[in-house]
């Protein structure tokens, strides 16, 4: 019998990461157009789910394909790619850090 696992796990993050990139990609189209044709409250509740979104959703995004993309590589590549999303994770929770990273980006 042929273990497809492998294949049926890229093929599944394959779709999450579609679904991710493409939420994204809406929520920036949506920001877009409200900075010019102001329709979303400044201070709604939409409004800031649709920040956070914005904060996290490119990290989930370029964590997913990674994920997809060391799916095939080998130990030492997987282990090298999971403690870094791992640190970056850890970091999003020290509220310096990450501030001063959102900061320095916006």
């Amino acid at each position: 019998m042929v273990d497809n696992a492998k294949e049926v796990r890229k093929q599944i993050l394959d779709v999450i990461g579609m679904l991710a990139a493409a939420v994204t990609i809406l929520v920036y189209l949506v920001l877009c157009i409200n900075a010019t044709w102001e329709f979303i409250p400044a201070d709604s509740f939409v409004m800031n789910v649709l920040r956070v979104i914005q904060t996290y959703a490119p990290l989930i995004v370029v964590g997913i394909t990674g994920l997809e993309f060391v799916s095939g590589k080998s130990l030492v590549m997987r282990i090298i790619f999971y403690v870094a999303i791992a640190l970056v994770v850890v970091f999003m929770f020290f509220p310096g850090t990450w501030n001063n990273l959102v900061g320095v980006i916006g």
